[in-house]
């Protein structure tokens, strides 16, 4: 259900690497008896935003294999920037879901139990996993990609459903104290 890759992990890292896959396990059950079954979750963690943007950008691509060169190379610098400064990212993948967590950022574990893989992302795993939240996540990706248009009404629809969900997923922040450190 839920596997943990590191790569690029800085050596004063390490230690939030080892906590990660210590409670990964039980956050994905937490967060699966709260809200419902997850989908397949794959996680990567690393201390370089390059790595995570490329990791997240790769499970884009495998969505969008007809995407346009040129744009394909402009998310991909969009998406190194923009992860500079957060703590993870989910996305859609062939078979789940992918979330990369940014070791940068997340420097206790703390971190990780509340903003990272274990309650906040976990809790947007869950919000992609049936098959109309994946065709719409897939859709507004496609608009993203400029491979097909989508109307503004969708697409404000889309931005206001993803407010709500990232909303969600910082209440449910709160379940990271039922981790222990």
């Amino acid at each position: 259900m839920i596997s943990i890759d590191d790569h690029g992990v800085s050596f004063g890292h390490r230690a939030l690497v080892r906590h990660a896959e210590q409670v990964a396990g039980r956050a994905a059950h937490l967060i699966s008896s709260k809200f419902g079954v997850l989908p397949q979750i794959h996680v990567l963690l690393s201390s370089r935003t390059e790595v995570l943007a490329d990791y997240v950008h790769e499970a884009k691509l495998a969505l969008l294999p007809e995407a346009d060169p040129r744009e394909v190379a402009r998310q991909l610098r969009w998406e190194r920037r923009g992860m500079r400064g957060k703590y993870g990212v989910t996305e859609l993948s062939h078979d789940g879901v992918v979330l990369a967590v940014n070791l940068r950022k997340a420097r206790t574990t703390t971190d990780i139990n509340e903003t990272l893989t274990l309650t906040h992302e976990l809790v947007h795993a869950y919000q992609l996993r049936g098959p109309s939240a994946r065709n719409e996540h897939l859709a507004y990706l496609r608009y993203g990609f400029e491979i097909e248009p989508l109307p503004r009404r969708k697409v404000r629809a889309y931005e206001a459903l993803m407010d709500r969900r990232e909303h969600q997923a910082r209440d449910a922040e709160r379940l990271a104290s039922q981790l222990f450190a």
